[in-house]
């Protein structure tokens, strides 16, 4: 199956994803209740996750997409808070390791802001102390479901409940995301805490004293592995992630896409193809993808504006057929049709 790669998918030239370690642990949370792997995949239609190499990345859109259908197929709409529950360390693959041989939350939290795209590209985390209060705030690049902001808030809290004690209770959860009275309260009588919705961030609040407490399974030699090999993962994900940006860049600046292929924006970067093409399958991605999207975008701007004959030929279309199929793939219906609802908005 071919991966198409959304707006929503990517923000500055960079496409957000998680590990593969980390969408597992959804599927193997799914296991436990009773799901099969292969139907789930199948529902959101990423029969090709089991033929992914170790380093690629899994996109944005199958990781909310899988979240979404165990919402569904669960009928439990904290579906994401109970996903959330259930963390590991090893779930966050080497960060995990990294964060729970730290000396106390606040080196914990130090290795987090570093190194969280480790584990998923989708938000940026920013930390703050303001006298006996710290708070944790998470916003995503990109809007998602009300699930993937579940998980991510309640896996914080429970490996910070693992490493500090259960009887750990923030001071406060907001969550962006509107929620129902009923299950505030289910959220509230687990986190021990108050929880608000409808807010416009995502935050845990805790006491600042929390901070230095040491951690039970500090480990300061497997601190200090575990923090080189961080280093060098988030070095070839930024390696991965540059080649992507930049194509996505180059594509945009292109007067037109014609004689678009991968052996000439390998000859850009002064690379084999070969080379080329292994690091966006790292990154999650393919070359062709990249180009589709463009094509996709371009076509949208100047659709109504230009002929569809003269469309094609910017767009890198030999012939006019081929466009008419990437159309129809693109939006379900002709470029007549298509016109034809537009002006009907």
């Amino acid at each position: 199956m071919t991966i198409f790669l959304s707006l929503d998918d990517m923000i500055g030239g960079a496409v957000l994803n998680t590990s593969q370690t980390y969408f597992a642990s959804v599927l193997d949370f799914l296991a436990q209740q009773g799901i099969d792997s292969t139907q789930a995949l199948d529902a959101i239609g990423f029969e090709d996750f089991p033929q992914y190499k170790k380093q690629q990345r899994v996109p944005l859109n199958y990781y909310s997409a899988l979240l979404d259908y165990g919402k569904r197929i669960l009928n439990d709409p904290l579906f994401g808070f109970h996903v959330g529950c259930d963390v590991h360390s090893a779930d966050y693959g080497v960060l995990g390791y990294l964060i729970e041989s730290s000396e106390n939350l606040a080196m914990a939290i130090k290795h987090l802001l570093a190194f969280d795209q480790l584990v998923a590209n989708i938000g940026r985390t920013d930390f703050s102390v303001n006298h006996q209060q710290a708070s944790i705030r998470w916003t995503p690049h990109a809007q998602g479901s009300e699930q993937i902001v579940l998980r991510n808030m309640a896996a914080w809290l429970t490996t910070a409940r693992q490493l500090l004690g259960d009887n750990l209770a923030p001071s406060r959860i907001s969550l962006s995301h509107p929620f129902t009275v009923s299950q505030l309260r289910q959220l509230n009588q687990h986190l021990n805490c108050e929880v608000v919705a409808n807010q416009p961030f995502n935050e845990i609040s805790f006491p600042s004293q929390l901070l230095q407490h040491t951690f039970r399974s500090e480990n300061p030699q497997l601190h200090q592995t575990m923090a080189a090999i961080s280093q060098q993962e988030l070095a070839s994900i930024n390696a991965n992630q540059c080649a992507k940006s930049e194509i996505i860049d180059l594509l945009r600046l292109k007067p037109d896409l014609q004689d678009c292929t991968l052996l000439q924006f390998a000859s850009v970067f002064n690379m084999s193809s070969r080379t080329l093409q292994r690091q966006l399958k790292r990154a999650g991605c393919r070359f062709a993808q990249l180009l589709d999207d463009e094509r996709k975008q371009r076509t949208i701007k100047q659709l109504g504006s230009v002929s569809l004959g003269e469309l094609s030929l910017q767009l890198g279309f030999n012939e006019q057929s081929s466009f008419n199929r990437a159309f129809r793939r693109w939006f379900n219906c002709s470029p007549r049709v298509y016109l034809s609802r537009s002006s009907r908005v």
